[in-house]
């Protein structure tokens, strides 16, 4: 049996998967840098569970955005699950925030893990909290 030397390759074909083998790389750091690590952190915690409750305004405010028109948000409180008071704020969406008056009453999900982190039917969260949410629950 005769061991022969493997035939080595072209310069070319060594030094194109050599550029494809860093770009690869530098696109997948380069995503993972991108990820906003606040959302996935929040949905995360709330994957231990939300626990419903009610809550109440205490103001309803807007602003106005350059190029978004107007926003709209509503400061709530409400008591977790240990009895202490949460306040909170969220934007929402204006055919909700019409419906809203201070001292109206209003549900809450908030973490289990964190009860500071709360939201709010009709609340706007980011198109990618949303799709990531989706593909959690």
């Amino acid at each position: 049996m005769i061991n022969a030397p493997a035939p080595r390759r072209p310069f070319f074909a060594r030094l194109s998967r050599l550029v494809f083998g860093c770009l690869a790389i530098g696109v997948v750091v380069w995503l993972l840098a991108q990820m906003p690590y606040g959302v996935l952190r929040e949905e995360r915690l709330r994957l231990f569970g939300e626990v419903r409750t009610t809550g109440v305004v205490e103001a309803l405010r807007s602003e106005s955005a350059p190029g978004e028109g107007m926003r709209f948000f509503v400061a709530y409180k409400y008591v977790d699950q240990d009895g202490l008071l949460q306040r909170s704020e969220s934007r929402i969406e204006p055919e909700v925030w019409r419906r809203f008056s201070p001292g109206a009453k209003l549900h809450v999900l908030y973490a289990r893990a964190r009860p500071e982190l709360a939201r709010v039917g009709g609340q706007i969260d980011p198109p990618f909290q949303m799709w990531l949410r989706r593909m959690l629950y």
